[in-house]
């Protein structure tokens, strides 16, 4: 016969046992969310490489677009004939612009192979994480950034009463920089929770 201390033990050692499985289940559907988020990133950098491969494409074989791309873009107006500096200028920006942004997608991209190959809460998880929102946060400024500096090139081409500076903020550039501030405090969370996992293996 088991006596009441004896009972207890084994209840709390089933319900930690419990736990544990729960926890191990939790972290399995994490890494294959993780893995799915890492195929989606991978699948749109693809589309973006695409579209800038095709950009580049048309850039070569008629010089005219990269510049009418951004200035329908950006809404600014055109000058009446564009120096072959101005048009490589343009696409100069543009290559800057997409580079960015892919360098902030492959940085989450990597951040998320890691959470699905290893652990979730690792060290290495949350210093990509991290990298990650400063990546998104440079992508954001440059993005703000664009509209003048795209504008101070097309004046170049514009008699010296003619030029312009155009600046715009929307609600894109917005989002961009909470998104980048959200990843970048998810970053840090990420590292003090692989502390605490530490702490408690350590424990254990």
């Amino acid at each position: 016969m088991f006596d009441s201390v004896d009972l207890l033990f084994y209840d709390n050692f089933c319900k930690r046992n419990l736990k544990r499985q729960e926890m191990k289940a939790a972290r399995e559907r994490a890494r294959l969310l993780s893995r799915r988020m890492e195929m989606l990133i991978a699948a749109l950098m693809g589309v973006i490489t695409l579209f800038v491969l095709y950009g580049l494409w048309l850039a070569w074989s008629d010089p005219a677009w990269i510049s009418n791309f951004v200035i329908e873009k950006l809404a600014l107006p055109k000058p009446a004939q564009l120096s072959a500096s101005t048009v490589l200028l343009l696409a100069t920006a543009f290559l800057v612009q997409a580079g960015l942004l892919l360098w902030a997608l492959q940085t989450l991209r990597r951040a998320f192979r890691e959470m699905a190959l290893h652990d979730i809460v690792g060290a290495e998880s949350a210093r990509l994480m991290r990298l990650s929102g400063v990546a998104f946060l440079v992508n954001a400024v440059a993005t703000i950034l664009a509209p003048p500096l795209v504008s101070l090139i097309l004046s170049l081409d514009m008699p010296a009463g003619q030029r312009f500076l155009a600046i715009s903020f929307s609600t894109h550039e917005l989002l961009a920089l909470i998104l980048s501030g959200i990843l970048i405090v998810f970053g840090h969370l990420l590292a003090v929770a692989s502390e605490i996992d530490d702490d408690n293996k350590r424990f254990v």
